[in-house]
């Protein structure tokens, strides 16, 4: 479920010295006693609201502050779906329709005006109860709500979703009786810690679905207190999706979650801050792990409560050239490595840490990442949408090998299909015949395509294929510089390209509303399954959100549902390997590359360990602050 943008490399930068040193003297008064964590994000947080997440920035955030039902061991690999919020795993039927989940007992929501407040002043808070999952579902089929992303996945999957969300729309935006009025069979409390789920027909990814915070629990008392009249008593107006909020509300405080955090402050595009939530249950680090983490010293923290870390205060930099400086000058925790000073930093062809660098006790984490990024290709535009042979011709002259150099100093493979390497489906599936260079095969498929386009009537006979525009997720030089290298490579067959720069929410919006004749974007995958990417191309999906090249094949749509009620994966992988090979010939978006991983870190940072589709973690960092201080930071 989670777009995400092509992530900018950091620029160079030499200095030693942090713009930020003396500007922090408040925020360390402030902080006085606390471990505190400092880091930086660099594209804007789209939500706050769990159901309308869709992308890696926002649930980076919302995943620490929210929690669902299960979710993935830490340390694991494989992944392991384990309780969370559940008291244990699932009781299912025998016929793979319902599924009946015990809760945890005393399970404490962030304290909230919401709930009241005490005679101190100090806000109250409540007990978990399995209503208020009840209750976060009807939000997402709520058909007032813009949660594309979150629907497409049970929309046709839970018993009366459907027929909830059309009556949904009888009712005013801000009439909420509907929640109290009207019934989701799909989704029943059976009492206060027992919720029962039951299914149209089997769904072998609802596990790996309840394990997504995006689907937390949301207690009434935050929808009647934030989002009720005025009219009524000790209430306050501010729609959840933020839009004509009341100025005097902060956005923040409408996040009401079960998380071991709670946002204290949000100021768009400039900072947000993360503190450990006082009523948060009694959570222990993982004593199991997975290859090389006792070596590691991953499980040194074995059966310690957490979080470890008391505040987490995240600024917003835009300029890679600054969030450099701020590692180098140990104002932060950890960082991306600059593209320009990669050869500096990584070394030899195994691409380890330079000596430089491990003298200061910097370590590198890396590994693989279940992504990939890619050029969409609107397949409801005029021109793209009309000519296979076109699309073909695009993926032919783009050296995505060179690409993956220049941009990112070869961090990272060249995808060869729609579905990560690591998963089942991909090998079966085989490469992308259009995935490589061959500008003679290239320039022979332009020729077909201006016939196929002629004969649509979008061309007269001879005339040339007009400009085409791809679309943007930033206003940096690292965009443009991708932008550059795009018009390069279709300039040698001959297709003229214009840029279109947009900020990461600007984008989004175009995205879903269908305004890009071509744009490059990525998707990281929610679950450990090669489903997760097919379904971006299931036409049931165009309207709900996650199809949003707008591709749409009749034979492709009888193998997805064919494969989507299997419950043994072995069984779908032939299914999703013919569903590849469609996709391969059809290009409807032209593949780039699978991202590896460069994490630095620094000496005192500990427990630091990439997940591949889990967010939340936070919890588990460790912070040595008397060593950081010792070395210089903050």
């Amino acid at each position: 479920m989670k777009w995400f943008y092509l992530i900018a490399t950091l620029l160079v930068v030499g200095l030693t010295l942090s713009p930020f040193a003396l500007l922090d003297a408040g925020k360390t008064k402030q902080y006085e006693g606390k471990v505190v964590g400092y880091n930086v994000f660099s594209s804007k947080i789209k939500s706050m609201d769990p159901a309308t997440c869709g992308d890696t920035t926002s649930a980076g955030v919302q995943g620490n502050i929210y929690e669902g039902l299960y979710t993935y061991h830490y340390l694991k690999r494989p992944l392991e779906v384990v309780p969370q919020l559940a008291a244990d795993m699932p009781e299912i039927s025998a016929d793979g329709l319902t599924y009946t989940v015990r809760i945890k007992e005393g399970v404490k929501y962030h304290r909230n005006p919401c709930f009241g407040v005490q005679p101190d002043g100090r806000a109250k808070t409540r007990t978990l109860r399995a209503e208020d999952f009840v209750l976060a579902f009807k939000r997402i089929g709520d058909s007032h709500l813009i949660t594309p992303l979150a629907l497409a996945f049970i929309e046709d999957k839970l018993v009366g979703i459907k027929a909830y969300r059309d009556r949904t729309k009888t009712y005013a935006k801000g009439d909420f009786s509907r929640y109290d009025k009207e019934d989701l069979p799909g989704v029943q409390a059976v009492d206060e810690r027992t919720l029962r789920f039951k299914l149209v027909k089997p769904f072998p990814q609802l596990l790996y679905v309840l394990a997504m915070h995006t689907y937390a629990p949301i207690p009434r008392e935050a929808i009647d207190y934030h989002l009720g009249t005025k009219a009524a008593a000790n209430r306050r107006r501010v729609p959840i999706d933020l839009k004509d909020r009341d100025p005097e509300i902060r956005e923040e405080e409408q996040a009401v979650g079960t998380g071991p955090y709670m946002i204290t402050d949000w100021v768009r595009g400039a900072r947000y801050v993360l503190k450990r939530n006082p009523d948060f249950r009694v959570d222990t680090y993982p004593a199991e792990g997975g290859p090389g983490d006792r070596e590691a010293g991953r499980l040194d923290d074995a059966g310690r409560r957490v979080p470890f870390v008391d505040v987490y205060d995240i600024t917003f930099v835009k300029e890679d050239t600054t969030a450099w400086m701020m590692f180098l000058s140990r104002q932060r925790d950890s960082s991306g490595i600059p593209r320009d000073v990669y050869s500096a930093v990584i070394t030899g062809p195994s691409k380890e840490l330079a000596e430089k660098w491990k003298k200061q006790s910097i370590r590198l984490v890396k590994d693989t990442y279940p992504a990939i990024y890619w050029f969409v290709f609107n397949m409801d535009d005029r021109i793209l949408g009309a000519s296979k042979s076109l699309r073909q011709a695009l993926c032919l002259s783009f050296n995505v090998e060179q690409y993956i150099d220049v941009m990112h100093n070869g961090r990272g493979t060249r995808a060869l299909n729609v579905v990560p390497n690591t998963f089942k489906g991909h090998e079966e599936g085989g490469p992308c015949p259009y995935a490589r260079v061959d500008l003679d095969l290239a320039k022979k498929k332009l020729a077909q395509a201006k016939g196929e386009l002629a004969a649509a009537g979008v061309l007269k006979a001879g005339e040339d294929i007009p400009p085409l525009t791809l679309d943007l997720p930033g206003t940096d030089d690292y965009f443009r510089r991708i932008a550059e290298f795009a018009q390069g490579e279709f300039r040698k067959i001959g297709i003229r390209l214009k840029a279109e720069m947009n900020d990461w929410p600007t984008l989004q919006k175009k995205v879903h509303n269908k305004q890009c004749q071509m744009y490059t974007m990525g998707w990281h995958a929610d679950y450990p399954d090669a489903e997760n990417f097919l379904q971006l191309y299931y036409s049931g999906n165009i309207e709900r959100g996650t199809n949003d090249s707008n591709y749409s094949n009749p034979e492709f749509d009888r193998l997805f549902e064919q494969a989507a009620t299997i419950m043994d994966v072995d069984r779908r992988v032939p299914l999703y390997a013919k569903m590849i090979r469609l996709l391969n010939e059809d290009c409807p978006v032209l593949l780039l590359s699978e991202p590896i991983t460069y994490v630095l870190l620094h000496p005192w940072v500990h427990n630091s360990k990439l997940h591949p589709v889990g967010y939340g973690y936070g919890k588990y960092i460790r912070l040595d602050t008397d060593l950081r201080r010792r070395l210089g930071g903050r």
